[in-house]
């Protein structure tokens, strides 16, 4: 069995392959990522595979844990070119090795197609990938949910609350106002994403969407988009050790 684990701000997420299938994603807080944790759930083992952009400490944690009982661990980071995608940043590690397992698992999914790849979460990040593995660049957006408390946290005489419904429609009280707005904000960003997409390449074939908050954006898109689930599994996957 191997584990792929992503190492994130606040939470790790994890999945178990076994053969050619992935598990459920599974999630636990990071500060209750010990040794024992790590003996509880990861003792069958044989490989672990790990993004990290976050605290430097569980990958070190990680390290020691699979160093003490011989288990292969391979901690993730950007380069400038692997798996015939090359990095657009000219200091590769500065690319948060998120957005870059995302590429990998984009193009081991749809090799020789340019895309648009937004994955929206925390933060949402826009990649563009030409049909080449040519990586040309990005953005990086606050989250949904990011931005709605920064609003909040920023103002003095705002006071909404997290609302359920996803909407772009003009809010009637100010609850509606800051959380319709942080979507359409959102939405408005991958849509000008899109159209400088098609600028930059001759033809843009794909829209993959991959994140917490996929599935809405993704219905709220007038563009054809593609969602692919556990993207930056599938690029931690590339870097299985045979």
């Amino acid at each position: 069995m191997i584990a792929l684990v992503d190492i994130g701000n606040t939470r790790t997420k994890y999945v178990y392959q076994t053969g050619q299938e992935l598990s459920e994603i599974h999630a636990v807080a990071n500060e209750q990522v010990t040794s024992d944790w790590l003996d509880r759930h990861f003792s069958s083992a044989s490989q672990l595979i790990v993004s990290n952009v976050s605290q430097n400490v569980l990958s070190e944690l990680l390290t020691a844990w699979a160093n003490e009982r011989q288990v292969y661990c391979h901690i993730v980071r950007t380069e400038k070119k692997r798996f015939g995608i090359s990095c657009a940043y000219r200091q590769p590690e500065k690319l948060g090795v998120d957005r870059w397992l995302a590429m990998v698992g984009a193009y081991k999914l749809y090799p020789g197609k340019s895309m648009l790849i937004v994955d929206a979460g925390t933060a949402t990040t826009v990649d563009l990938l030409a049909a080449s593995g040519e990586h040309l660049g990005g953005w990086i957006i606050p989250g949904i949910d990011t931005m709605f408390n920064s609003i909040l946290q920023q103002t003095a005489n705002v006071e909404a609350n997290k609302g359920e419904n996803v909407s772009i429609a003009f809010g009637r009280d100010t609850s509606e106002n800051v959380n319709n707005a942080c979507w359409a904000a959102t939405l408005g960003a991958i849509e000008i994403a899109i159209r400088q997409a098609k600028a930059l390449v001759s033809e843009l074939d794909m829209v993959l969407m991959t994140g917490g908050n996929e599935k809405a954006l993704t219905n709220l898109l007038a563009e054809a988009v593609t969602p692919v689930k556990n993207l930056v599994f599938v690029g931690l996957q590339a870097y299985i050790a045979d």
